[in-house]
């Protein structure tokens, strides 16, 4: 889940906040917008974007919330499970599950406050607009979270790609220790991100005259509008230069796998059996860590492209965005990448169950399954 899309495209507002006196705010009810021309002309043909965003943006926000659900459990199992390791992979792997866990709590309640009947709730009993409150509690943090979910995988994907290239000198520079370290600064960096966007707003009252009363709002800082429009550009490049690791590590990690591939079947053995053995199982279990991460990156780069597809969009056409001619379009690829960037922060475990024997072995414990094979886990396969 990473960049300024995510939640925005949950923002939308009920017919009850169209009108609020002296508010700036532009009303964002899509889904009741109708194309009308004057006289007795013939209705306007409504382009295909339209037409798709009003018949299908509400199935896909339905079955956001199971699969957010989905990584509110599966989640804190990686968490649980990767503490019991020590090596730097592990580490990392925790770290992104804690922040998929976020990504996966913040999309849940963004999904439900988008329901009319929640948005109704919030407005006549805590008298807070629906839109502009999800946009602050939920949006933006969920943004940030995402953005440290690509800045981990592209830590890992880069630190296996030097660890094929020069092993030895790698095991040395990335510790247990030092990998803790860069985690903690990959979050810190990320939410570093949001301060100047927190700090340009301000909350305030607004008169509602339906209910006739105050509801909370907020509103830009005088003067920080270009503040924060400036910050815009260096968002964008931060997701393209991360994003852009993750597919150049993936397949260069594809292309070794290759390589092992066609070498294991044009070897000639020559050793005896129980070198060739043992030689097997360890260049096995280095294999095993290749094919979990190009599977982990595959994974994010596949459920990452809409995020990028609308990048690109709104860089072609400016039109295409939150209040441009073209919203429909930004929505309804808004809906499908907050779809997809949700399934990616919640099924990860099945790749790690799948792909990680000692992974396996521990889950297999935890909940009393009964493993076919019994392995020595690692607790500290790096030095500190």
């Amino acid at each position: 889940m990473a960049g300024r899309v995510h939640l925005e495209v949950f923002n939308v507002t009920p017919n009850l906040t169209k009108s609020f006196s002296g508010s700036s705010h532009q009303n964002l009810s899509h889904e009741n917008d109708t194309v009308t021309t004057p006289g007795l002309q013939a209705p306007p043909v409504i382009p295909a974007y339209i037409y798709l965003f009003l018949h299908v943006s509400f199935v896909i926000r339905v079955l956001v919330i199971p699969i957010s659900c989905l990584g509110l459990v599966t989640n804190p199992i990686n968490v649980a499970v990767f503490a019991k390791l020590n090596d730097t992979v592990s580490i990392s792997l925790l770290a992104m599950a804690i922040a998929d866990f976020l990504v996966c709590f913040t999309t849940l309640f963004g999904a439900i406050g988008e329901f009319k009947e929640v948005q109704k709730a919030l407005l006549i009993y805590l008298s807070v607009h629906p839109r502009e409150m999800t946009y602050l509690f939920c949006a933006f943090p969920n943004s940030h979270f995402g953005r440290i979910t690509l800045t981990i995988s592209a830590f890992i994907t880069l630190e296996r790609c030097l660890c094929v290239a020069m092993p030895l000198k790698v095991k040395m520079i990335f510790t247990s220790r030092r990998c803790k370290i860069i985690m903690v600064f990959c979050f810190l960096i990320n939410l570093a991100q949001g301060v100047p966007n927190y700090y340009s707003y301000i909350f305030e009252w607004r008169f509602y005259p339906p209910l006739n009363k105050s509801i909370l709002g907020y509103t830009t800082k005088e003067g920080f509008k270009e503040k924060i429009k400036f910050t815009g550009p260096f968002v964008l490049s931060y997701f393209y230069i991360n994003f852009t690791i993750i597919v150049i590590c993936t397949l260069i990690l594809i292309a070794v796998l290759n390589r092992k591939r066609s070498w294991r079947k044009s070897v000639t053995t020559t050793t005896t059996a129980a070198s060739s053995k043992d030689s097997n199982q360890v260049s096995s279990k280095e294999m095993k860590v290749i094919k979990m991460m190009v599977m982990v990156s595959s994974l994010f780069i596949v459920c990452n492209l809409p995020t990028t597809s609308i990048y690109l969009a709104n860089e072609i056409d400016t039109s295409i965005s939150m209040e441009g001619s073209k919203r429909h379009l930004y929505f309804l690829l808004g809906y499908v990448a907050i779809s997809i960037q949700t399934i990616n922060s919640s099924v990860n475990i099945f790749i790690y169950y799948f792909y990680s024997t000692n992974f396996r072995v521990i889950f297999d414990k935890m909940f009393g399954i009964k493993g076919k094979e019994e392995v020595n886990i690692s607790v500290g396969t790096k030095p500190n």
